[in-house]
C-alpha cells in the first residue's frame, strides 16, 4: 500500500491496527503535530473561527505550487482539476479531524514498528513536513522500517520526483514477490 500526506495517515492506521499487513510505503508522512508547520496548524485552527476560509486559502496555495512542478503540461492540468474539485466547506471538517488526530501522539513510529509490517518512509530534505529526532531515531532503530530522504526541496513527491517513489514501491513491492525457488 502507498499513501502520501494524508493518505499516508490513513495508511498508518491501516497497519497500526492489524487491518493493513503488507509492507506499506509513506510519503510524507506526518506522525505527530511537530512534522507539520506551525502556519499549517494555525490555519486549520483558525477554521473554528473564519468557516472555510482557511481550506480555501489552502486550496489556491497547492494550486499554484502545481506550476513549480516539474511535469508535462498534461499532468499540470490533472492536477489542477483535482485541486479545483476540492470544496472547502468539505475539506475543512477533515482537516480539523486531521489536526486532532496528530494532537493525540500515541508514539505513532513506535506503533507502527511493532506492528511488524515492512515500512517505507520517505521524506524531502525539505518541503514536505518530517519527522521529530525522536521519531527518527524509533524508526531508524525498527528493523522493519526503511527511511528514505529524498535530496533537495520537494513538496508533491509522486510528482515532483516520480523516478524515486517508483524504485521505493517497486523495492517494497519486492518484498511480496513469491519465491524463485517455489517453496
Amino acid at each position: 500500500m502507498v499513501g502520501f500526506s494524508m493518505g499516508a495517515v490513513v495508511a498508518v492506521e491501516m497497519v497500526v491496527s492489524g487491518a493493513f499487513t503488507g509492507p506499506v510505503v509513506l510519503l510524507g508522512v506526518s506522525l505527530s503535530t511537530k512534522d507539520e508547520p506551525a502556519f499549517f496548524r494555525a490555519l486549520i485552527r483558525l477554521g473554528s473561527v473564519l468557516g472555510s476560509l482557511p481550506a480555501s486559502l489552502l486550496k489556491k496555495g497547492a494550486a499554484s505550487m502545481v506550476k513549480r512542478i516539474p511535469a508535462s503540461p498534461e499532468r499540470h492540468a490533472e492536477l489542477r482539476e483535482d485541486f479545483r474539485r476540492n470544496v472547502p466547506r468539505d475539506v475543512q471538517p477533515s482537516l480539523r479531524e486531521y489536526l486532532q488526530w496528530l494532537r493525540r501522539g500515541d508514539g505513532r513510529a513506535d506503533r507502527l514498528c511493532e506492528a511488524g509490517v515492512p515500512a517505507w518512509i520517505v521524506h524531502a530534505e525539505k518541503g514536505d513536513g518530517g519527522l521529530t529526532d525522536e521519531e527518527r531515531r524509533t524508526l531508524e532503530a525498527c528493523p522493519h522500517a526503511h527511511l528514505v530522504t529524498i535530496p533537495g526541496h520537494v513538496f508533491f513527491l509522486p510528482n515532483e520526483v516520480p523516478e524515486p517513489i517508483a524504485a521505493v514501491v517497486l523495492e517494497a513491492a519486492a518484498t511480496t514477490a513469491p519465491s524463485s525457488s517455489g517453496l
